[in-house]
């Protein structure tokens, strides 16, 4: 694991050379871990602040304020926010699915009577 920082840092120093399909699936492996662990500690985060929030139940500046309500509502923000990560987490799957299904697909079949075009060889499936 690490760091938030040093996972983004590992995410970004993944480049699309060589064998692509190994570093699309690399990059799609380390941003769907990624989105889990941001997504577990946003999570977290939103039951701790919304816990220390419903404390302030009765303070004087506070009076009148449905203080559990108002804590559930700013709480619900993180939450969203967990939701958000967890969708970042899935859309890295589908990234990765979406690249074999469009060039692992492709058969030899498929080829057939198509010409080399403006294919350098410095990248590979």
């Amino acid at each position: 694991m690490g760091t938030g920082e040093q996972m983004i840092d590992r995410i970004g120093d993944i480049e699309f050379r060589g064998k692509v399909g190994k570093h699309v699936a690399e990059y799609a492996r380390a941003t769907q871990r990624f989105g889990h662990d941001l997504a577990y500690e946003l999570d977290n985060a939103a039951a701790a602040a919304e816990a220390a929030m419903k404390q302030l139940e009765g303070h004087p500046l506070l009076f009148g304020l449905d203080v559990k309500l108002q804590a559930a509502r700013v709480a619900g923000k993180l939450r969203k926010a967990s939701e958000l990560a967890l969708a970042i987490s899935a859309e890295s799957v589908k990234f990765h699915v979406q690249y074999r299904q469009e060039f692992l697909a492709v058969g030899p079949a498929d080829l057939r009577g198509r010409r080399g075009g403006r294919y350098t060889g410095r990248v590979d499936l």
